[in-house]
């Protein structure tokens, strides 16, 4: 019986005790992390991300019916030249974008790198977006104004052939189409800063998730680690 004072103390100084987990990841290295998949994102982004695109998605709502303008000659031909204009722009767009993410990324501030990365899996784009947003869609709008300069032309094509027509079949008594004269730059625009992002989200998001060997030294270790917190 003499015994049991000390058993008493010992039961409940073993039961004050917790089980140490992992330990949660220093900001420094978190703040890395966050940089670095943000960069390599932007890296990972298919060049050809918009060489499946099809016709509708281009044109912007005034035009929709273009393709459907079969009768007009060489109408059809020239909306292909264009789509292919197009996405010729907008590739060379996605191929220069990495390095203006990668000088960008550098500059958002992680107020709470470990609360950041909890946050969701996608949380670096939607830092950048928040503070950055504005200065990528800026210079996108630059990047497109120069890549699309031929696209331009050709539209302007379009529009000339699609007015003629236009015009035509009032005269011969049928029922006039109606008038289009849109510039498809805010479109294409739109559409495109809308479709990197989201891609930009979603590499990250696979980044992120794809399992790495424990120990291989990479930053993107610094995610599981606060996975399994």
């Amino acid at each position: 019986m003499k015994r049991l004072p000390f058993l008493l103390l010992l039961l409940l100084l073993t039961g004050c005790r917790t089980v140490q987990g992992p330990a949660a990841p220093d900001a420094v290295s978190s703040a890395y992390a966050l940089e670095e998949v943000l960069k390599l994102s932007s890296q990972s982004i298919d060049a050809n991300l918009f060489a499946s695109q099809d016709l509708a998605s281009f044109l912007p709502l005034e035009a929709t019916h273009f393709p459907e303008l079969e009768q007009i000659p060489l109408f059809l031909d020239h909306l292909a030249l264009w789509q292919e204009q197009v996405k010729t722009g907008f590739r060379q767009v996605v191929v220069a974008l990495p390095s203006l993410v990668d000088q960008t990324a550098a500059r958002v501030i992680w107020d709470d790198p470990n609360k950041t990365i909890l946050s969701g899996n996608r949380s670096a784009t939607e830092a950048f977006i928040t503070q950055h947003g504005t200065e990528l869609d800026e210079e996108v709008r630059s990047m497109l104004s120069e890549s699309l300069q031929n696209s331009q032309v050709t539209w302007a094509l379009i529009l000339d052939r699609y007015d003629i027509w236009r015009k035509g079949t009032a005269l011969w008594g049928r029922e006039e189409l109606k008038p289009v004269d849109i510039d498809p730059f805010s479109h294409l625009h739109a559409l495109f800063v809308s479709r990197y992002l989201d891609q930009l989200g979603q590499q990250e998001e696979q980044l992120r998730t794809t399992p790495v060997p424990k120990g291989s030294g990479s930053f993107l270790e610094v995610f599981q680690q606060e996975a399994s917190l």
